[in-house]
């Protein structure tokens, strides 16, 4: 089976002497664990310059069933999309309130500030080679997107804004042709294919194209993509790619370059199996099942899954026995 990756740089990077913020880790990437108060404001401080730079926040909450809340600059604060859901956009003055030149600020919305509850915020800035936001209105037709990576795109998920519509995921190692493929995040579903998602064309450095699909191109109707970059090389902050599982406890070990602080998989050949996020912050343990959260439904985390190990160069996965990482073939 070929399951999907997004990856991020260990923190370990990057190298003395580098000057430009755009090429550091650090700066376009967090992982913050919080408690929430329902108190407003509630300042969330993990360095990422959203109020000058733009970028996303994606909220979940680790011991409850409240969501993934997606909020970002281009759309605004106090409006989000779920990843769990196929709803339309919310607008709620009492949960993300601003954002900030040193990460963002939160409402009283028990959905992302409860009392006493834990919560991971994952915060991605534009950035070349990174990642960028974008936003549309569809047009019905076959049309273009522009964005800002200027590299290699890895993964998209765009969101129809106005009405209630799956997901659309592109990935790059979706099968032979994912420029005719598709994912659904807020499902389970395998890959199917269908030219009218993504008008049978691969994304470039400056554009992506979407079809006629109503779930990425509705006509009049307004949508936000989120872009993924996938680079390789000694200045690589993100990597999108794919595996086969063998059902062994000894593999299979993903090569990436570096250790990684955040890993999403999905298995794509057949449906049932959740998109599963991990990350460095909440624990991907060298000899014990990984602490994940899941990106389609508002499950609390789970050490249920498998072994997602970090190693110096990547990751590896430990898991003999049932679907979710590592199924024989």
């Amino acid at each position: 089976l070929d399951d999907q990756y997004d990856y991020k740089r260990g923190a370990n990077w990057p190298e003395a002497g580098v000057a430009n913020p755009d090429t550091l880790i650090e700066s376009n990437f967090s992982t913050f664990l919080y408690v929430g108060s329902e108190s407003s404001p509630g300042a969330i401080v993990n360095g990422i310059d959203l109020a000058n730079k733009g970028g996303l926040v994606w909220i979940g909450q680790r011991d409850d069933t409240r969501g993934n809340h997606f909020f970002d600059t281009e759309r605004g604060a106090n409006k989000h999309v779920l990843s769990d859901t196929s709803a339309a956009e919310v607008s709620d003055n009492n949960t993300l309130n601003s954002f900030t030149s040193t990460g963002f600020v939160l409402g009283g919305d028990s959905g992302i500030n409860a009392n006493n509850g834990n919560f991971v915020s994952w915060t991605f800035k534009k950035a070349p080679k990174f990642f960028d936001v974008v936003t549309y209105t569809g047009t019905g037709s076959a049309r273009t997107v522009a964005h800002s990576l200027g590299g290699t795109v890895g993964m998209i998920l765009i969101k129809n804004l106005d009405q209630a519509d799956n997901w659309a995921v592109y990935h790059r190692a979706n099968t032979a042709a994912p420029q005719t493929d598709y994912l659904i995040l807020n499902t389970n579903a395998a890959t199917a294919d269908d030219a009218a998602w993504w008008n049978d064309t691969a994304p470039t450095t400056s554009v992506f194209t979407v079809g006629t699909d109503h779930a990425v191109n509705a006509d009049g109707e307004n949508y936000v993509a989120y872009v993924f970059a996938h680079e390789t090389g000694d200045d690589s902050m993100i990597q999108c790619g794919s595996y086969t599982g063998n059902a062994n406890n000894t593999g299979p070990d993903i090569d990436l370059g570096w250790e990684p602080q955040w890993v999403l998989i999905k298995r794509s050949s057949a449906a049932g199996t959740e998109w599963i996020i991990a990350d460095s912050m909440r624990g991907m343990p060298v000899s014990a099942s990984a602490s994940v959260l899941f990106a389609n439904i508002n499950n609390a985390e789970s050490t249920g899954v498998g072994q997602i190990h970090p190693t110096a160069t990547g990751f590896s996965i430990r898991q003999t026995t049932g679907s979710d990482l590592n199924t024989d073939g």
